[in-house]
C-alpha cells in the first residue's frame, strides 16, 4: 500500500472541513496506509486548529497566494509517494481509498480523478480532456506531479483542471470517475 499526502485547501470548504476530516479518519483507520494531512489556510482559525489537532493534520498558513501556489507548496513538503488533492467541501465517497490505491498500484493507471456531476457533465465540453464537472479528488504518484512541474502558479479556480490536462498531454494514464455512479473513462 502507498503512503499518502492528503492536501485540503481549507479556503474552499471551510464549513464542511470537520466532516471531511472525519471521513478521512474513518477511511485511513480501516487500512494500514501511512498518511499525512495538510490543511492550507489563509488565516489562523481556532476551529481549524482544533480540527487539525483532533485529526493529526498539519497546517500551512499561506495568505495572499493563488491556489496553484498553495497546492505546490504543500505538495513540495510532502514525503509521501502519492499526492491526493481533495476538495474539503465533500465527504470522501465510500471506497475512494481502495479505488485510488488499487489504480495506482496497477501499472495501467498513473492518475485518478473523481469528478462531480455538474451542468458541464452533459455539455459537449465534457468530452474535452478534463472537461465536465468539478474535480473533487485528484490523486497521482509524486513522480508524475514533478514530471509536469506541479500546478500552474498563476491558476486559482482551475488549478486542478489545468494540471489534469497537462498530465494527459504528457501521456499519463488517467482513471476518471464521476462521483455517484460507476461510469469510468480513461484518458
Amino acid at each position: 500500500m502507498h503512503s499518502y499526502s492528503v492536501i485540503l485547501d481549507a479556503r474552499r470548504g471551510y464549513a464542511r472541513l470537520g466532516r471531511c476530516l472525519a471521513g478521512l479518519a474513518r477511511d485511513f483507520g480501516q487500512t494500514p496506509a501511512r498518511h499525512e494531512i495538510w490543511l492550507l489556510l489563509d488565516k489562523p482559525r481556532r476551529r481549524v486548529e482544533r480540527l487539525a489537532d483532533t485529526h493529526g493534520a498539519r497546517q500551512l498558513l499561506l495568505p495572499d497566494l493563488t491556489r496553484g501556489q498553495r497546492l505546490n507548496i504543500a505538495a513540495n513538503r510532502s514525503q509521501a509517494d502519492v499526492l491526493l488533492f481533495l476538495d474539503p467541501a465533500i465527504d470522501p465517497p465510500p471506497g475512494w481509498l481502495t479505488l485510488v490505491d488499487q489504480a495506482l498500484t496497477s501499472p495501467q493507471w498513473d492518475v485518478v480523478a473523481l469528478v462531480s456531476n455538474g451542468w458541464l457533465a452533459t455539455h459537449w465540453l465534457s468530452r474535452l480532456p478534463g472537461g465536465g464537472g468539478r474535480i473533487r479528488l485528484l490523486a497521482m504518484r509524486h513522480s508524475w506531479f514533478e514530471r509536469v512541474g506541479g500546478f500552474d502558479p498563476e491558476r486559482e479556480g482551475t488549478a486542478e483542471r489545468d494540471l489534469l490536462v497537462r498530465l494527459r498531454a504528457c501521456h499519463a494514464s488517467v482513471l476518471q470517475r464521476r462521483m455517484g455512479d460507476g461510469q469510468r473513462s480513461a484518458g
